[in-house]
Formats: C-alpha cells, structure tokens, sequence
C-alpha cells in the first residue's frame, strides 16, 4: 500500500539529498516553528510577533524548501549539471 503525501505540510525531506539535521532550508523551517510556539506560549503575547512568524512559515509553504536549494552548500547535483553545460 503506497503512502500518502500530505500536499499542504512543509516538506521534511531535502530534495538535495542532505540530511535533515544538516539542511539549513530544513533547520530554518524548524527554527520559525519553535520560535512561534515559544512566543505563543508566553503570558504576554505580542500579537505582531506571532503574526510576523505565521506568515513567515506560510511564506515558506508557499515556497517550499526546495527554493532554498540552489543557494545551498551541500546541494552539489546544481553545480555539477552547470558545469557539464
């Protein structure tokens, strides 16, 4: 039975190949989603802080984590098919 993709979840695996712990698109995702529960959490809310991180994370929704890869360092598959051009 083939496993289903949830489509509108920020995607967990690096399309580069690199770990999780490694990716840095991957790590910054983790980074937003703890820094808004964090501040949610907090006894005084700052309203405009947990609206400026929500629509940070959709933001990268939107984008995908793959939008980050060609500046990535770890992302070699880009560099080497310019090179082979």
């Amino acid at each position: 039975m083939a496993k289903k993709i949830n489509k509108k979840k920020i995607v967990g695996v690096c399309p580069a190949g690199v770990q999780k712990i490694k990716c840095p698109s991957i790590k910054m995702t983790r980074q937003l989603r703890v820094r808004l529960l964090a501040s949610q959490r907090e006894n005084n809310v700052n309203t405009e802080q947990v609206v400026q991180l929500q629509s940070a994370l959709k933001e990268r929704k939107i984008r995908g984590i793959a939008a980050d890869c060609e500046t990535c360092s770890y992302n070699t598959s880009a560099s080497s098919t310019a090179s082979v051009s």
